[in-house]
């Protein structure tokens, strides 16, 4: 197991999207900061800090001078969010295989482990955190702040069923899609081409579930979003 030092910010960010995924804050919700601050033993400007990542990464909603919420993706929403993945985390993670080392391939497998694990213990919020964090750990990987900058603004992707409120409608075996991540680490020692090709694949089959959940069809620009 990596050793990693996470800042006091991030373990308040991490400790509410917590919350969230494990539905104790439900979409649409208001996020209380006088009430999160008092329950995680922190101050108040640490958790306004910690919402503020959770608003860039499209996970909360925050407005000024009014209150913060959680999201809650429309279907038109989870749509356009796809695209914008389709767009950018292919070629992203064509990137990161471009730019592959061994500590990044261990961070990525970390990650599966920690999938693997709440899978078989059905801790399913540590599970969506794990998922959440791959991706993010993707983009990191590119070296390129651009690509990093970019995925902020659809970082709540792998997320965006559970705040439509419609987890319960998809169907799915978590240890299966902790094997899928683990073949987009090989597609990725493999090479860019390779890496790319999975995600794309990938993303399309998440965007078919995601849909399924809501009772719609796969738009054709989810799949058309980059040239083939």
């Amino acid at each position: 197991m990596l050793i990693v030092s996470v800042s006091k910010s991030e373990q308040v960010r991490q400790a509410i999207l917590l919350q969230i995924l494990s539905g104790d804050l439900r979409p649409g919700q208001r996020l209380l900061e006088a009430k999160l601050a008092a329950e995680l033993g922190v101050s108040q400007a640490t958790v306004n800090g910690a919402l503020q990542d959770l608003h860039n990464q499209g996970l909360a909603v925050k407005l000024l001078n009014r209150s913060t919420k959680v999201r809650r993706y429309t279907r038109r929403e989870i749509e356009q969010i796809f695209a914008a993945r389709m767009a950018l985390e292919p070629a992203a993670t064509a990137a990161a295989a471009t730019a592959w080392s061994v500590e990044g391939r261990d961070r990525l497998r970390e990650e599966v482990d920690n999938m693997r694990r709440a899978a078989r213990s059905k801790t399913l919020p540590k599970f969506w955190l794990a998922d959440y964090t791959f991706h993010q750990e993707v983009y990191r990987l590119t070296q390129n702040s651009f690509f990093i900058q970019a995925c902020q603004a659809f970082a709540a992707a792998p997320l965006a069923t559970i705040l439509s409120d419609r987890l319960q409608s998809v169907p799915m075996d978590y240890l299966d899609v902790a094997e899928d991540h683990q073949d987009l680490v090989r597609a990725m020692e493999e090479g860019p081409e390779p890496a790319e090709r999975l995600a794309r694949t990938q993303i399309e089959q998440s965007l078919e579930k995601a849909l399924r959940a809501l009772g719609s069809e796969v738009p054709p620009v989810s799949r058309e979003a980059v040239p083939r």
